[in-house]
């Protein structure tokens, strides 16, 4: 794993580069303790799990997602990226861009698609899989939105700039830049990324992250590479609890139900012949 140090260095040269959103949104899934963890309440990222490319609706997709709890209510946290390239304003003017504008609409119309009876409701109860424990499902559940965009050299020396932009934030809505992804890396905690497929869960992640998702989630309902399926046996195979972390709760009964999961086997990929 890189030091905090190694990946700020790598990631502030990629966002210097001026590339396509896709590239950014790879190497974040790629290096998840980048993912902003704005709206994180007093449990934590739940599970540890981060979802990309999550859907809602017909016609909407979050590029990532994560829920997070307190004893009485969830967050559902959906963060937009941009590109650091995006403008927030015209040149020299207070004007917004059209990038920003752009941005701005496709969070108040994902806010509007959820507010609408029955949307969110229906959206939520897609992901019981990992909203857990069952007896908390009955929680009430608040959306909020991160917009990822542009760069923070575009307004740090305008008051006028950066209260304008703050204006347009919410309680339920935060913009941060690229720039902002880099900071605390040292105090941020690695994360599985997994992709939902209907009921099921799809985790990407080569190594063990956490033992939280094992403890909660149904296991059925998971699907894991190869890879960490090895590393699960292993810790099987020592047969040796885990430390309470916070969930409080020993890994007594961790091992055989890890090893429910489902295997996705992976194909491997070979150099084009020269």
């Amino acid at each position: 794993m890189k030091s905090a140090q190694e990946l700020r260095d790598e990631y502030l040269t990629l966002i210097g580069d001026g590339r396509e959103e896709q590239v950014y949104q790879r190497f974040i899934e790629e290096n998840p303790r980048l993912v902003p963890r704005d709206f994180m309440q007093n449990h934590g990222l739940h599970l540890w799990l981060v979802l990309r490319k999550l859907s809602f609706g017909a016609d909407y997709k979050s590029d990532f997602f994560f829920l997070s709890k307190s004893s009485d209510d969830w967050s559902a946290v959906f963060i937009e990226i941009e590109k650091p390239i995006s403008r927030f304003f015209k040149d020299g003017s207070q004007e917004f861009h059209t990038d920003f504008v752009h941005a701005l609409q496709q969070i108040n119309t994902w806010r509007a698609w959820l507010s609408i009876d029955g949307n969110k409701q229906g959206f939520i109860n897609q992901l019981n899989t990992i909203r857990v424990p069952a007896a908390m499902q009955r929680n009430p559940t608040y959306c909020k939105f991160v917009l990822v965009f542009g760069r923070r050299a575009e307004y740090q020396d305008s008051e006028l700039r950066r209260s304008r932009i703050h204006a347009e934030e919410r309680d339920d809505f935060k913009i941060i830049t690229f720039d902002s992804l880099a900071e605390g890396l040292a105090s941020k905690d690695e994360l599985y990324v997994g992709v939902r497929r209907n009921e099921f869960i799809d985790i990407q992640n080569d190594e063990i992250v956490d033992d939280s998702l094992f403890i909660w989630a149904d296991p059925n309902m998971l699907t894991v590479n190869e890879r960490l399926y090895a590393k699960l046996e292993a810790r099987v195979a020592k047969n040796r609890p885990s430390p309470p972390r916070i969930t409080g709760h020993l890994m007594s009964n961790f091992h055989p139900n890890a090893l429910k999961v489902k295997v996705r086997h992976d194909k491997a990929t070979t150099a084009p012949a020269s």
